[in-house]
Order: structure tokens, then sequence, then C-alpha cells
């Protein structure tokens, strides 16, 4: 039976192969890593593309192509790898960038798997807005993970709301 370890490994062969520049986990899954995981239908990983791919009209072919001939099937705009469907979105805004580059290692099993870090999944979080993105937000930051002088300066770079700072 396969894993969430087989698919970090399988990320990790992506990247590996130069079918992308880097990756970070990101999204619910990300979240179960630092806090009480939430549920989630699918693994989200952000992606640096390829400089060559990213003047393309579809700058993820390179990840569709790479998943076929791996002999893993596609499902609307997710891959299956394993059996879970993972969805690659390219990095589209620069805070989205940044939290791939400054993604931690950490593993998952025995396997190595690059991961956005809280303060990033906080940004993000605040960035694309709504309820529940707010929640896991606040979530988040409870855990304890969270460097909050770091967010400051991750929040304010970014031009996002400080205020759930304020009395924390």
């Amino acid at each position: 039976m396969s894993s969430l370890e087989d698919v970090f490994s399988a990320i990790n062969r992506l990247r590996d192969a130069g079918v992308v520049e880097d990756y970070a986990v990101a999204g619910a899954t990300a979240v179960l890593f630092y806090a009480e995981p939430a549920r989630t239908y699918d693994l989200d990983v952000f992606v640096i593309v390829r400089a060559a791919d990213e003047r393309e009209l579809a700058p993820l072919t390179g990840i569709y192509d790479w998943a076929r001939e791996q002999g893993y099937e596609t499902e609307a705009e997710h891959i299956l790898i394993e059996g879970v469907p993972v969805q690659f979105l390219p990095t589209y805004t620069a805070l989205v960038e940044e939290s791939v580059r400054e993604a931690r290692v950490l593993t998952y099993g025995t396997v190595p798997v690059r991961v956005v870090g809280p303060e990033h999944l906080i940004g993000l979080a605040l960035q694309a807005g709504g309820a529940k993105r707010r929640e896991r937000a606040y979530q988040l930051l409870e855990s304890g993970d969270v460097d909050r002088v770091r967010l400051r300066d991750l929040l304010a770079r970014h031009g996002l709301p400080t205020e759930m700072l304020d009395g924390a």
C-alpha cells in the first residue's frame, strides 16, 4: 500500500530530474507538520518551474509530461501520485516564490520533504483571504512554532495586515 512517504519520494524525484527548480508542500498538508491537521482532499505543492517553462502559456507541461512517463494518471488538475491527488501550482506571487525558496526541509517517515514554513503559511493564508484560511492562520500562530518577529517582518514586506499579532 502506498503512503504519503511514497508521494514525497516521487515529488523529490521530480525535482531531482530537473523538471522543476524547486518545490514546497503548502496548504492543509503543510499545516500538519506544525499544528493540528485539517481535512483536505489533495496535496498542494508550489513549484518554481524552469525558466524556459515559465515563458510558456502552460508552464506545468513538463510536470504533466513527467507524470505520464512515470505512469501517473491525471484527474482534472490533479496528478494521482501513488493514489494521492497532487495539485502543482506555479509560484504566482513574490510571497509564494519566497515561501518555496525559504521552505524548511523536514522529514515524513524517512523521506526529506520541503515544507512551507509556518510564518509563510500564515502570510499565504492572509493573502488568499477567507474565514477558513484566517482560522488556519490563527491555529498556526497559536502552535508555538511561529517566530513572531520574522512573521511581522514578512507580513510588512508583503503588504499584509499585522493586526493578528497585536496583543498576541
